[in-house]
C-alpha cells in the first residue's frame, strides 16, 4: 500500500500520466489497501488456528489443502506458486508437478467447518 503512494507522488511529479490516470490509479489503490486491510484482519482472527490447518511453508491459513508425493500437505495456491519457479517438491528436491498434487477434501472441510464455527455462521 505505500508504494502505491510513492507512485501516485512521482506519476505526478513527473507528469508521466494525466491527471485522470492517476486519479484511477489512485481509486485502484485505495481499493488495494481495502483488501489488504481485510486479509490483515481476517488472519489475526485465525491466529489460534490449529498447525494442521496452516501451510508449512507461509503458515498461513490453508483454504486448499493438497497432499504433495511426499506426504506434506500444503495450501495449493502457494505449492502451485513454487511450481512456477522451481518443479520440485519444496520438501525433498524430488520432481513435482500440479497434477502430481491430491487434494484432500476431508482436511479442507474441516477447515471450512472451524471458519465458520470462528466467523459464527
Amino acid at each position: 500500500p505505500e508504494l502505491f503512494t510513492l507512485a501516485i507522488t512521482r506519476l505526478t511529479n513527473a507528469a508521466i500520466k494525466s491527471s485522470y490516470e492517476i486519479a484511477a490509479f489512485a481509486e485502484f489503490a485505495k481499493k488495494v489497501k481495502k483488501k489488504y486491510d481485510e486479509k490483515q484482519a481476517m488472519d489475526l482472527d485465525f491466529e489460534d488456528a490449529p498447525d494442521e490447518f496452516r501451510d508449512p511453508l507461509m503458515s498461513t491459513m490453508m483454504r486448499q489443502p493438497v497432499r504433495l508425493p511426499s506426504g506434506v500437505i500444503m495450501d495449493k495456491p502457494i505449492i502451485e506458486r513454487h511450481l512456477l519457479n522451481s518443479s520440485t517438491d519444496p520438501f525433498n528436491r524430488q520432481h513435482l508437478t500440479a497434477d502430481m498434487l491430491i487434494p484432500e477434501t476431508e482436511l479442507k472441510e474441516r477447515i471450512e467447518a472451524w471458519i465458520n464455527e470462528k466467523l459464527g455462521k
